[in-house]
């Protein structure tokens, strides 16, 4: 029972059935597990497989020397807080939608998306030469995003297949304003910090703004795959669960991406005080909390004590941020 995570037996337990990321000692151990269970999806860059086990599969998982662990599945669900403010037909207003959001050298808040821009634009911090991916929702192939040139280098759908650019729930298309929108459509009033950076949207989370692990995994996956080709720098996870309490495979896909030369950027959670997300509860990662225009915490932004050490890294206004509107 050691190398079973709690949400896979609490699972078995409900109706006998699961779904489990399991993880292997090395990489040559993948194909001889796949052999002997249904695999779903495979996950190599963290030595793990996506199964669908019942109970007797998952003892005989969990008995095999080549497994190190069992885990469950986890829900994952974008971060939004409660919207506030108004909307307009250019932008929007949401709550823990920070992402790009920054301190001015003097240490001001600089709640205005122009503003911040502004500051990182007269010191040459424009993103030009930098690839963002946000793995989210997806993305509107907007005006701040896509004029006078298109700025969505590639595009992957995990959820729905499709080829094409879209975003049925507006959470990502936000999230990627916000990091690399230029402001065209609202003539300067809302624009991302870096508004000259290439995006890769990776559409991991479907309208209902919630999602599986496998999913995130897969796009994970992709871009462990892909980054080098497409010259990712930074890697956008507006996205939580609830930790895990051993092999976390949010958590481990996370910092491979992050060991691999990505900087790893996540929301800490909506959860208030003790409420840690994962993949944000990683040291290897950058995990971003939530203050008002007032530089108080938010009381909805997630913090805490993880494994002896306090998150998150740092705060960002995270409170009636504007951004581009899907």
């Amino acid at each position: 029972m050691g190398k079973l995570d709690a949400g896979v037996v609490s699972a078995l337990a409900a109706d006998g059935y699961a779904d489990a990321v399991v993880r292997v000692r090395n990489p040559w151990h993948l194909g001889y597990v796949a052999r002997h269970f249904e695999v779903a999806a495979a996950f190599p860059f963290i030595n793990s497989l996506g199964i669908r086990c019942d109970r007797k599969e998952a003892a005989r998982l969990a008995g095999m020397n080549e497994v190190v662990s069992v885990s469950a599945q986890s829900r994952v669900n974008a971060l939004d807080a409660p919207e506030s403010g108004a909307e307009s037909k250019d932008d929007k207003v949401f709550g823990d939608k920070l992402r790009a959001s920054q301190i001015a050298p003097d240490g001001a808040v600089e709640t205005e998306r122009s503003d911040a821009a502004e500051i990182f634009a007269a010191k040459g911090l424009t993103g030009r030469g930098v690839t963002i991916c946000v793995l989210d929702t997806g993305v509107t192939p907007h005006t701040d995003l896509s004029i006078p040139r298109d700025r969505v280098k590639e595009f992957r759908d995990f959820i729905g297949e499709k080829e094409f650019p879209y975003d049925d729930n507006g959470h990502g298309t936000f999230v990627t304003g916000v990091a690399a929108g230029n402001g065209l459509l609202s003539a300067g009033a809302v624009r991302g910090i870096a508004p000259q950076a290439e995006v890769v949207s990776l559409k991991v989370i479907s309208a209902s703004g919630e999602t599986g692990a496998f999913k995130i995994l897969e796009g994970m996956q992709w871009l462990f795959d892909n980054f080098r080709r497409l010259n990712v720098k930074v890697a956008c996870m507006s996205f939580g669960a609830d930790p895990l309490a051993t092999a976390d495979p949010l958590k481990l896909g996370a910092e491979m991406l992050s060991r691999s030369g990505i900087t790893v950027v996540c929301a800490s959670g909506n959860s208030g005080v003790g409420g840690l997300k994962s993949p944000a509860v990683s040291s290897e990662v950058i995990s971003v909390g939530a203050v008002d225009e007032n530089m108080k915490v938010a009381p909805f932004t997630s913090s805490g004590i993880y494994q002896g050490v306090y998150r998150p890294d740092v705060f960002a206004p995270g409170v009636a941020v504007r951004g581009v509107d899907a």
